[in-house]
Order: C-alpha cells, then sequence, then structure tokens
C-alpha cells in the first residue's frame, strides 16, 4: 500500500490547472455498530464495525476561507462484506467565485470520484466483497442550513441528480481495471467489477437513460452497468433461501430502511419454546413478511412510497467490487450461512492466513465512545471492539498513504457535525464566517495546530468533447451556464446513413442530433412532377 498514490496526489492530478482547494479529512476509527443486515431466524448477527469518513471542500476568495462542498461517506465492515454508504453530499454554490471557463468538467463531480475511489483502494480485500452503496434523491440542502438562499446554488432535479451519480461511480468502475491492488495484480482477472441501477417506476429503457453517455455508446461499458437490477442476493455470500428482510441493509436516513422497519410490523414472533406444537396456520414463514414475497414486489411497492411517487424521482445505485478468490469460492461452494462461517472460518486448517501488511493505527477509547451516534444503539448486542475484530478478523482497512485524515473519537465527530447543521450559508459574508468558525472549532477540538492540505491543480483544462461530462447541477456553478434538457439518445431514433456514416451515433457530444452545416436535398428519384395539362 505504500506505493499507492495519496489523495492529496490523485486530486492534483484531476483537478483543473491552476486552481486551488482547501481540503480537510475528517474520519472516526472504527467502532462497533449495529449490523446492517437483519439475521434469519435463529441466527445471531453479523458483528460490523463502522467508520465515518467527511470531506469538506475550501476555496479562497478576497482571503477568506468559504466551503463550497462536501462529502460524507460511512464505511461498514464485515466478516465478508465491506459496504461503502454515500450518506450525504451538499455544495454552498460559491463555486463560480473560481470563474472556471465555461465547458470545463465539474471540479466538485471529480473530487467526488476521486476520493471515493481513493476509499474504495484502500478498503479492498481479496477475501471479501465491496460494495459502494448510495441514492439520490433531489432537495435544496443536505449539509449547508440556508444555502439555498445562495443565488449561485443551482439545485440539480431528480433525473439530473441521478445521472450525476452515475457519471461520479463511473471513473470508480474504470479505476478497478486501471490500477488494482498490488496483491490482486498477480491474479488473471483479479476484480470484476459491475454498477446497478434501480428508479423505482421507471421501465429498463428509462433506467438506462441515466447512464453516463460515453457507456452507452460503448458496449464494453455498456455490459458493467445493470439497469433496474439490484445486487442485493449477491452480496457477502448470503444464502438465496434467506428472507427479504435479511437481504436488504438498514442505512441511516434511508427510504429502503424506513419501508423495512414498517414492514417488520407485520412479524410474527416465533414461541419461545421450540419444541412446543405450532399451529398450522403460524410459523409458516420465520422471519418473512406477509405482504411482500420477493425483492422484485419489494421494489414494485416502494414507488409508491411518498419518498418515490411525490413527483420526484429516487434513484438507488450499487458499484460492486468483487475479487477473483471470493468469485471462485461462491461458484464453487456456494453461500455459506452466516452461522457456519462463523464457527468454521477462524479453525481452518491450511495453515496460516497471510494478508497484505497494514498497519493497525493506536486506538484505545473510553467506553462512552464505542456508540455510534448516527446509528441505533449497539451496546444492548453486547458487543465490543475486541469482540467484533475477532469475529471478523483483522482490519478491514488499510491506512491511508499519507495522514491526510485527521482522525477523532465518535463523540467529538458527531458534535462536529452539529455545529456544521447550525450555521448559515446564505450568502457570501455569512458563508465566509461559518466556514471560519468551523475549520477552527475543529482544530481546536481535535487539539491540532493546524490541519487539512492545499491541492494545485495539475490537469490541463480542456473543451469538453463527450455530452456526458458538462457541468450539470452542482457542477453547474463551477460554469456558471444553467444546463439545457436534451433528449435522450435511446428516446431518438434516427435514420441509418450511407456507407459513409456507417457506425456512427447520430448524436454528437450534448445528446441533440448532429449538426454538420450540409444541406438535406431529396434524391432525384423521389421527386414526381406532376404533368402539365394544357
Amino acid at each position: 500500500m505504500t506505493e499507492d498514490p495519496s489523495l492529496k496526489s490523485k486530486l492534483a492530478a484531476s483537478l483543473p490547472k491552476p486552481q486551488r482547494f482547501l481540503i480537510h479529512h475528517l474520519s472516526t476509527p472504527p467502532s462497533p455498530s449495529p449490523a446492517l443486515y437483519s439475521a434469519p431466524p435463529g441466527q445471531i448477527p453479523e458483528k460490523t464495525t463502522c467508520e465515518c469518513h467527511f470531506l469538506s471542500v475550501t476555496i479562497r476568495h478576497n482571503d477568506r476561507r468559504v466551503q463550497i462542498f462536501a462529502l460524507e461517506v460511512l464505511v461498514y465492515a464485515t466478516q465478508d462484506l465491506i459496504t461503502l454508504f454515500v450518506s450525504k453530499a451538499d455544495s454552498t454554490g460559491f463555486i463560480h467565485l473560481l470563474k472556471l471557463p465555461k465547458g470545463t468538467l465539474s471540479p466538485l463531480r471529480t473530487i467526488s470520484s476521486v476520493f471515493i475511489t481513493h476509499l474504495v483502494e484502500n478498503r479492498q480485500r481479496k477475501d471479501r466483497q465491496l460494495v459502494v452503496s448510495l441514492f439520490a434523491r433531489s432537495q435544496d440542502q443536505y449539509l449547508f442550513p440556508g444555502s439555498i438562499e445562495n443565488t449561485g446554488k443551482h439545485v440539480l432535479d431528480d433525473r439530473g441528480l441521478i445521472k450525476w451519480w452515475c457519471r461520479v461511480l463511473e471513473p470508480v468502475l474504470q479505476s478497478s481495471n486501471s490500477d488494482p491492488e498490488p496483491w490482486l495484480k498477480k491474479e488473471p482477472g483479479h476484480l470484476t467489477a459491475k454498477a446497478y441501477l434501480r428508479v423505482p417506476s421507471c421501465d429498463l429503457h428509462e433506467t438506462r437513460s441515466f447512464f453516463p453517455p460515453h457507456v452507452r455508446r460503448n458496449p464494453t461499458l455498456l455490459s458493467k452497468w445493470h439497469p433496474n437490477r439490484d445486487p442485493l442476493r449477491d452480496l457477502g455470500g448470503r444464502s438465496p433461501m434467506a428472507p427479504e428482510r435479511c437481504l436488504i441493509p438498514r442505512f441511516p436516513d434511508d427510504p429502503k430502511s424506513r419501508f423495512v422497519d414498517e414492514l417488520d410490523e407485520e412479524l410474527t414472533e416465533p414461541p419461545p419454546d421450540s419444541q412446543k406444537k405450532q399451529s398450522p396456520s403460524k410459523g409458516k414463514r420465520p422471519g418473512r413478511w406477509k405482504s411482500v414475497r420477493s425483492l422484485e414486489q419489494f421494489w414494485e411497492l416502494m414507488a409508491f412510497r411518498q419518498e418515490c411517487s411525490s413527483g420526484r424521482l429516487v434513484g438507488f445505485l450499487w458499484a460492486v467490487f468483487t475479487p477473483a478468490q471470493v468469485e471462485d469460492r461462491l461458484k464453487k461452494d456456494g453461500p455459506i450461512p452466516f452461522a457456519e462461517r462463523v464457527m468454521n472460518r477462524p479453525h481452518k486448517s491450511d495453515g496460516p492466513r497471510t494478508f497484505a501488511p497494514v498497519v493497525q493505527p493506536p486506538f484505545t477509547p473510553p467506553a462512552e465512545q464505542l456508540v455510534d451516534p448516527y446509528l441505533r444503539d449497539a451496546d444492548d448486542q453486547g458487543f465490543s471492539l475486541e469482540t467484533i475484530a475477532r469475529a471478523i478478523g483483522p482490519p478491514a482497512y488499510a491506512p491511508l498513504a499519507e495522514e491526510t485524515a485527521l482522525v477523532v473519537p465518535v463523540k467529538h465527530y458527531a458534535r462536529i457535525n452539529r455545529l456544521l447543521l447550525s450555521l448559515d450559508y446564505a450568502n457570501l459574508d455569512i458563508a465566509a464566517e461559518s466556514s471560519e468558525r468551523w475549520i477552527e472549532d475543529v482544530r481546536m477540538c481535535a487539539g491540532k495546530e493546524d490541519w487539512g492540505f492545499e491541492v494545485v491543480g495539475e490537469m490541463e483544462m480542456e473543451r469538453n468533447g463527450d455530452g456526458g461530462d458538462m457541468a450539470v447541477g452542482v457542477g453547474a456553478e463551477g460554469t456558471g451556464v444553467e444546463g439545457a434538457n436534451t433528449l435522450d439518445m435511446g428516446l431518438v431514433r434516427k435514420k441509418k446513413r450511407g456507407a459513409e456514416g456507417a457506425g456512427e451515433e447520430g448524436v454528437n457530444g450534448n445528446g441533440a442530433d448532429g449538426i454538420n452545416g450540409g444541406v438535406n436535398v431529396l434524391a432525384t428519384g423521389l421527386v414526381r412532377k406532376k404533368p402539365k395539362i394544357k
């Protein structure tokens, strides 16, 4: 991992030259958290740890620091699965202060892709699947209160936001093939990367229209994207016969989680004495819902939920990375029940297990810091950090190549986030004061002289020739240009050209019909002249 480029160098190579950005990366140590997935009847929940990552992007304007973007990612680790959940992302609308030329790539989308890619590369293990999960729901503001009052902030609509996140994850998928982990380079077909998108109430063709334009035009890239599908039955080696409620993760502030909580009210508790004879009408479907019998039915009903049917669309997006070792094991042995994995994994007789060299950061938190305030209480399950570490094996993360992240206890992280939500970003002066206060408060809370690092863009700025790379929504703040609504190429059917134009797409980079300046004339054989009457 020491050869892996740092987050600072990755951002510098991807951002436009010579723009300067201040990056503040805040994180917490892994702490016990409630299991993401419900345990099947008669089994114990999976031991799970969670670490929080918060990335803030700031620029300087007239010798003042102004926040322009923030992103929060939660990293969950179990014995067989690592989950990166993109919790929140928001902008303040002040990126227009950079005065970027029109048509340049969106710096905010680039930063999001680089940061998620960096976390994926540092968390990927050869014996576990990794999934990036998020849901796209358009709102006025998530992290910066009052920012909607800023006239420079362009809020994406529901369709634009789903497309924006698809474009964010596309470079993450490509990075799995271009820069694999060192211990995966030795194996051919080292990593399989796939993307899944579900938009309740949208059919297959409508869902495919959200994919980046260059993906839709490239059959190789398109094969990695799966519209109207989800990977829930294929994650973590879970049994296909497990109840549906055991296949859906419970993320904080997630529409799926709220629906699952409501459906759980239909469950019938099993009798305390397992040897007691049950009534023929009871116990036929232990741990299963009465109204929802399959995942397809679950998604059909999600389309009628208020969050998905109030005139706006909500997109659920996954990027799944499966190492060759895990894929071969699943094909050979199939999913292994969780209880059997817990009993057998520590007692394998095929020699000691070997892992990529990692260094455990020193962490001895007090007992009161072991509770993640963003999740439900984990103390009720009687888990400790040592117990979870023994259950899931070595740490599911590797240290960053450079100490770019400021690690704080969970309770301090919660306090810092509460402070951010109490500030105001309605105009430039107020936003500058709020940004200074937040940065200084974190510095004092962590006891650091200074924190964060400056990134100077090194990429030459180019006008975009691909329709998928024009800045839209959040990215439109960087260009100051309102995004135009254009018909998707999949919805426009154009007559094929002659041999000279065969194989070309009838759509240019902006998604509109191609215009070459020529004049369309009818062939002579198609013109019928009316005979003169003498």
